[in-house]
């Protein structure tokens, strides 16, 4: 019980350490936009883990881990959030047997930890989170069981800061602006906060005044654009690969064929794999020298799927709470739903009267609602099918764990990452389509739309080669920032008339908090005067982007 206790006070002093840090880490820019916060994310998830454990009576220091490792998966918000959740998955499982807390046993737990989360990310992003927690693991390696545990602590910070500090070096959109990973300086705080107590049994605290969190750090961007052929299969494997075939065996194959979206799934005597290829057959071929196939689908992705409105379901529609709680049975009532997640209450109405979709998040100006915010939605919808439009890149990999963690519906996640990629996708489904047809069709309509934004620079940096000064004003296109200029109305007249063309259809404009009569005004003038094109304005109230604008 003593070692369970010790290890209550340093996941408490990491958690509360990485606590007093969040804001420092929201600065650390690299995308001059303040609506991608890692700091705010990981502390989040942290304290949700350490929520389901605080009041928590454990046997083992397994149980503890595995217990605070569920609660940050549940809880996880952002990209960052997910992998960091998946960090303390991977100590769960290299510690499942720990009893001392001994240096073999934390050097299993480090070992656990960059497997589980490299695993968890299709193309891993050196220069990041992932780096840190591998080279700290990597480096652990090398000390001996029977060092001190006190000095396997300062050697742990030490590694952990020098891989930190090295992260410009492999990442240059962080060379460029002259900063260090953020999701990889919250992990080192979180590992700063447990050494503390195994160095001095000291559980640092939570500090009452923090510094103003100004936000603006841009994540990992994780998801791939969809191509080629749907591929499932399940093989009957034979005896001769039953418990010895890894799912890295897969992976890997299927990686050097050039696949994307892989998941492959292993248990007992069956292998089911999904994924994205372009030449399916190949893959197939690979497949058979494991077993009998069971079943096998293959789906062209890139067929020209007709655009079809959707008129929502009455039987789904449902008013979204943050805290609601779900208490009755599901019965799966309804075939198919869609979910979205937006930043205001006026987009949320929009996607709900004008889109149809049938339970609208709203995710507020940072995008992160939790893991277990989207398990509670599909609750909410209770169907059979759940189509969900994350519309930001750093809500897609949340989205993704709770299509893990889902047991009933079955979810499809469409990688939208604006909110015109959102409203593009939620047009083309159509309640009469299969759900596999549904979503290639929502996943195709992504690339129908361009997706210009336009917001005030935050800070002085320097991305992709643009020079931006504090309060220009971003032309972005398909979340790149693509040019600066000192008025709305140079942006205007210099970088959205280069994306509308003769095949340009309708602009969608939702107008934010920032944007007075006069930039609509000039916009409105601007457009009737140089072409002729449908345009709709909508007020969309959100922070941050004086405009959004959808262009098809």
């Amino acid at each position: 019980m003593k070692k369970i206790q010790e290890l209550m006070n340093m996941l408490t002093s990491g958690v509360n350490n990485l606590y007093n840090n969040y804001p420092h880490i929201d600065k650390l820019n690299v995308f001059p936009v303040p609506d991608g916060d890692t700091g705010t994310n990981m502390n989040l998830t942290a304290n949700n883990g350490y929520n389901d454990i605080v009041d928590g009576d454990f046997k083992s220091i397994g149980d503890l881990l595995s217990a605070f490792a569920r609660g940050l998966i549940m809880g996880a918000r952002g990209n960052s959030g997910v992998i960091f959740s998946q960090i303390m998955k991977g100590f769960s499982r290299g510690m499942t047997s720990a009893k001392e807390l001994s240096v073999a046993e934390w050097k299993q737990g480090l070992q656990g930890a960059k497997e589980i989360s490299y695993k968890a990310v299709m193309k891993p992003v050196e220069g990041t989170i992932l780096t840190v927690i591998r080279e700290t693991s990597e480096a652990a390696d090398s000390f001996a069981d029977d060092m001190d545990i006190k000095e396997f602590w300062k050697e742990i910070v030490k590694v952990a800061n020098i891989s930190l500090e090295n992260t410009p070096n492999l990442l240059q959109a962080l060379k460029d602006v002259g900063v260090v990973d953020s999701g990889g300086y919250g992990l080192v705080k979180f590992f700063e906060g447990i050494a503390s107590v195994a160095i001095e049994d000291k559980i640092i605290p939570k500090t009452d005044k923090l510094e103003i969190n100004e936000g603006g750090n841009i994540e990992m961007q994780l998801e791939d654009s969809e191509f080629g052929y749907c591929t499932e299969a399940v093989v009957l494997l034979s005896q001769d690969w039953i418990d010895k075939l890894e799912v890295n065996t897969i992976k890997e194959q299927l990686q050097i064929y050039g696949n994307t979206s892989m998941v492959v799934v292993i248990d007992e005597d069956i292998l089911k794999i999904h994924t994205h290829a372009l030449t399916p057959g190949q893959v197939l071929l690979f497949l058979q020298q494991y077993g009998d196939f069971k079943t096998v689908k293959v789906e062209n992705m890139n067929l020209q799927a007709d655009k079809q409105i959707k008129g929502g379901n009455p039987n789904v529609k449902t008013e979204w709470k943050e805290t609601s709680s779900i208490k009755a049975e599901r019965k799966l009532r309804n075939e198919m739903a869609t979910i979205a997640v937006v930043p205001s209450q006026e987009l949320k109405d929009y996607y709900e009267s004008e889109l149809g979709i049938d339970l609208v998040i709203n995710g507020g100006s940072k995008m992160n609602p939790s893991t277990n915010d989207f398990l509670k939605a599909i609750e909410q919808v209770d169907a059979k099918t759940v189509f969900i439009m994350p519309n930001n890149s750093n809500v897609i990999l949340t989205a993704k764990q709770a299509e893990k963690e889902e047991t009933k519906s079955k979810i499809y996640v469409i990688p939208t990452k604006t909110i015109q990629q959102g409203m593009s996708s939620a047009l083309s489904f159509d309640s009469a389509t299969s759900p596999s047809k549904n979503n290639t069709n929502l996943t195709k309509a992504i690339k129908n739309v361009v997706s210009f934004s336009v917001s005030k620079a935050a800070k002085d940096s320097t991305v992709d080669g643009i020079k931006i000064k504090k309060n220009q004003q971003m032309s972005i296109v398909d979340n790149k920032i693509v040019d600066v200029a000192q008025s709305l109305k140079t942006v205007f007249e210099k970088h959205l008339a280069k994306y509308i063309t003769n095949k340009t259809e309708i602009l969608t404009i939702f107008i934010g908090q920032d944007a007075d009569a006069k930039n609509v005004n000039d916009l409105r003038k601007f457009l009737d005067e140089n072409f002729d094109v449908e345009y709709e304005i909508i007020e969309g109230g959100q922070k941050i982007y004086s405009f959004i604008i959808g262009i098809e």
